[in-house]
């Protein structure tokens, strides 16, 4: 493995280490703390002490950050209740709909062939005359038509009449059942109706009463509200964050101190002990390793500069030789110009001589 690469891949292996040995020492802080022998170790009894203040702190802003979310999550789950019970008297209060509609269809196939009881009669006449008188009319009058388009539009209108009927329906059936009259009709045929009737009204009683008691719980909930209660548990969670890290820093030097120190171990710690020594052991072994291979590289990289400055110096002495040479003819040429300058002073002096 390249040497960086397997440095790289131990300082890993010290990071791990190193966090178990924290939290082996956050381990054995917390079995220190249970234990009220300090000895006369002062050091020990002062980080002792920051131990317990900083957890103290720790477990005030844990239990705000509780309170508030224990909040939150009522106020969610009674919303979240209350939310499934309308939900479900919209569904009851549909089909509550639908067999009142029922009711109003037998009372009304009753109308129609005159076959109600006085006292039924009586109490249906103002909900269903002016729609029979309608559809009578309707009735009549499309029988009354010969051309085919006529007698399309004299359809049309008797059936959209008939479909807008059912309102008028489940408030007859309403009215009927209200008044106790629902005996009077015949219901042979719908023997199923009154006890599906009554069993949707009971469902539909308990539904009302959970939800007046799911209401009134919320209603407390928010007599008690705090303001902002989302903003305040992120902030209540960031504290409690802070602490428990700030506690943690002392938990972990008060378990470090405890195992340093021997005077203040316990046979009953002897499990955290052994394992705090293999980790301690392990980074050293590891330290060693990266030192060693660290040298390595870094005997490498001088090796390396050497070749480049030895390489440097053959060049230079290359270098040297060629300008040597380059001297030796400079100066032979020097010579051989002054030789000549010579030459030719003389025959100028001759000739002036002569």
């Amino acid at each position: 493995m390249n040497p960086q690469r397997e440095i790289a891949y131990k300082r890993r292996q010290i990071t791990t280490h190193e966090e178990d040995l924290g939290s082996l020492y956050r381990e054995l802080g917390q079995l220190g703390l249970q234990s009220e022998d300090e000895g006369s170790d002062a050091l020990l009894f002062e980080q002792r002490i920051r131990y317990q203040e900083a957890l103290e702190v720790w477990q005030e802003a844990e239990h705000s950050r509780q309170q508030i979310a224990l909040y939150l999550s009522q106020i969610e789950d009674r919303s979240r209740k209350i939310g499934e019970i309308e939900s479900d008297i919209k569904s009851l209060s549909a089909e509550e709909e639908q067999l009142y509609a029922q009711l109003g269809a037998i009372a009304w196939e009753m109308y129609t062939f005159d076959r109600l009881t006085e006292r039924t009669r009586a109490l249906c006449d103002p909900i269903f005359a002016s729609r029979a008188q309608k559809i009578e009319r309707l009735n009549s009058w499309a029988a009354g038509q010969r051309g085919t388009l006529m007698r399309k539009i004299a359809l049309s209108r008797l059936h959209a009449l008939r479909s807008s009927l059912n309102a008028l329906l489940e408030q007859a059936g309403r009215a009927i059942k209200a008044a106790g009259l629902e005996e009077e009709l015949n219901l042979e045929r719908s023997a199923h109706l009154l006890s599906s009737l009554a069993s949707l009204q009971k469902r539909g009683e308990e539904l009302d009463e959970e939800l007046g008691l799911h209401q009134s719980a919320m209603a407390k909930l928010k007599s008690e509200e705090l303001s902002s209660p989302k903003a305040k548990l992120a902030q209540s969670e960031e504290r409690s964050e802070v602490a428990k890290a700030a506690c943690q820093v002392q938990e972990r030097e008060y378990g470090r101190l405890l195992f340093e120190r021997k005077g203040a171990l316990r046979q009953e710690w002897e499990s955290q002990l052994r394992q705090i020594t293999l980790h301690k052991n392990c980074i050293l072994k590891l330290q060693q390793e990266i030192r060693q291979l660290s040298n390595q590289v870094k005997a490498e990289e001088l090796q390396a500069q050497i070749e480049v400055e030895r390489r440097r110096i053959a060049h230079l002495r290359d270098s040297m030789e060629s300008a040597h040479r380059q001297i030796i003819s400079l100066d032979a040429s020097i010579a051989e110009k002054e030789r000549r300058i010579e030459v030719l002073r003389d025959e100028g002096r001759a000739l002036i001589d002569g």
